[in-house]
Parts: C-alpha cells; structure tokens; sequence
C-alpha cells in the first residue's frame, strides 16, 4: 500500500489541502477541503478518479472548499468525523471565522467517521482514531507510512485549545496515547506547515 502525497498550503489561513493518490489504482482523495483550483483539478484529472473528501475537523479553513468539491465531483463520498456536529453546523467561533475568510458552509457529510473506520481507497486502507482536543471530534487519518494530523499535531507545535469545543488536557492526551504510540517512522502530514515524523515530534516538541 503506498500514496503520493501533494499538499496544497492555500486555505484561507494556508490551511493544508492534501490530494493523496493510491499509486497501484490511480485512485484519489482529497483530505481537508480548504482549497480548491485548476491546479487541484488538474492533478485529478477525470473525475471518476476522486473517490473520497476526507475533513479531520470542523473548522471552516479546513471545509471553506468542500461544496466545491461535492458539486464538481458529486460521485465523491465526503466524509466528516462523527462528532464534530456542532461545529459543522456553525459554531459561535466558526461562524465568526467563515464570515472573516469568505463564508461557506460545510455540506451534509455522506459518511461520518468514528474510531477504527476504515477508508478504502484502491489497494490503501486510511484507519480513523479519535482525537479530540484541538475540538471536540477532530479526527486523523493513519496509513502505514502517513498519519494526516488535522490541527492536533504540527512540527513542533500542537493545535489551539482556545476556540470553542478545544480542551488542553485532551489535546495533551489525544498526542500521548494516539498518536505518540504510532510507529516513529510515520510520516506526519498536518493541516499547517511543513510535514515531520512521530519520532522526532516524540523527542523534540516543546509542548507534548
């Protein structure tokens, strides 16, 4: 099972769109739909390629493109975590944010996402684990090469707590026994800046 990963850092707040590809079938998804273009749509060609529109969390730099997305590509399952409901459906913060970056609101989710869900896409399979903090229901997405962290975990920082549904203590707990338990050699993908790895995260970040 092996991806191409593309990253596409141009959200409202450069929030990280990614367009992963299964390399044995060609087969795509998006994973935090804040951005979309003619570049993205250029990489996926037919839009029979674009199978799934993966969201890590409610925040609306993550979702500002999402029904973009499902109106081009309406064979696409969009895919949301399952209890992340109020803020896809609003929020005080989030409507406050929409409103500063363009507005948009988040479509309906096809599928919504818990702990141990899988995601088939071709010959990869994409685990969903639980972890909240950052908000309520953030979610992220783990491969045996990748983990898509959403705004739970950056190279050397983590996500903000001080927005509605965030909580520290879970966040801190979230990055222990989830994601600090993976494999070192995973690569982090997150939703802003630069990729890292779960070691290096584990030995230097100031603040897990």
């Amino acid at each position: 099972m092996s991806l191409t990963v593309k990253c596409f850092p141009m959200g409202p707040l450069q929030e990280n769109t990614y367009l992963v590809t299964d390399e044995a079938t060609g087969l795509k998804a998006v994973i935090d739909p804040g951005y979309f273009g003619i570049d993205v749509a250029g990489d996926i060609q037919g839009r029979e390629n674009l199978k799934f529109i993966l969201l890590t969390h409610g925040h609306h730099d993550h979702y500002a493109s999402a029904s973009m997305y499902t109106e081009a590509y309406p064979d696409a399952v969009f895919a949301a975590p399952a209890a992340e409901t109020y803020l896809l459906h609003g929020g005080r913060d989030n409507k406050w944010m929409a409103l500063s970056h363009g507005g948009g609101t988040c479509p309906e989710a096809d599928r919504l996402l818990s702990e141990g869900d899988i995601i088939t896409l071709g010959e990869t399979q994409l685990r969903v684990i639980e972890t909240p903090g950052h908000t309520e229901g953030g979610i992220c997405f783990v491969t045996d090469k990748e983990v898509f962290t959403g705004d739970t975990l950056f190279r050397l920082s983590v996500g903000n707590t001080s927005l509605e549904t965030g909580d520290w203590p879970t966040l801190e707990n979230s990055i222990r026994s989830k994601l600090y338990t993976l494999s070192e050699d995973l690569i982090v993908y997150p939703g802003h800046g630069p990729a890292t790895l779960i070691g290096y995260e584990k030995r230097s970040n100031p603040f897990v």
